[in-house]
């Protein structure tokens, strides 16, 4: 996920602060959730139970804490695209950016519950990559689409 560095600072400083916050901790909860898959893979599935057992227990906190970091991030993000000059709730760009938010939450709510289902037929470790994957190209895609655009266009 891009953190786009230098286009950012162009925000005010306490909406700079704070968007560099999320952007961090999104990225820690990335960095953690390929840790646990490089972690996962490595593990034996007979002999280290106990440690499949206890990623296998951290899956579901994974899964509500992404949703609840990415729920707060987007309507923090909605707040500073409003408190941008002639930004509105009916200005097109805006719509468009916070109907992708719902979309991602949607497909995020989507993938949280495919994940709780798939452990009758998958490993831990393939819930996690699955979840992984899908979660970083959410992310890279919103930045590529929205994101990026949006960053820019607080550049004076």
């Amino acid at each position: 996920m891009s953190i786009h560095d230098k286009a950012i600072k162009a925000l005010k400083p306490a909406d700079y602060l704070a968007i560099e916050k999320e952007h961090a901790l999104l990225e820690k909860f990335l960095h953690d959730l390929r840790d646990a898959c490089l972690a996962l893979d490595k593990l034996d599935q007979v002999s280290d139970r106990e440690a499949l057992a206890s990623y296998s227990g951290r899956l579901p906190t994974f899964l509500l804490y992404i949703t609840e970091l990415i729920a707060n991030h987007f309507e923090h993000e909605e707040k500073i695209m409003l408190s941008r000059p002639n930004v509105t709730e009916n200005y097109e760009y805006f719509r468009i950016h916070q109907q992708a938010h719902a979309d991602i939450v949607r497909k995020l709510d989507a993938l949280v519950s495919n994940c709780f289902t798939l452990n009758t037929h998958k490993t831990t470790a393939e819930i996690y990559h699955l979840f992984y994957k899908s979660l970083l190209g959410l992310f890279e895609e919103h930045d590529r689409t929205f994101d990026d655009p949006f960053i820019q266009s607080t550049k004076t």
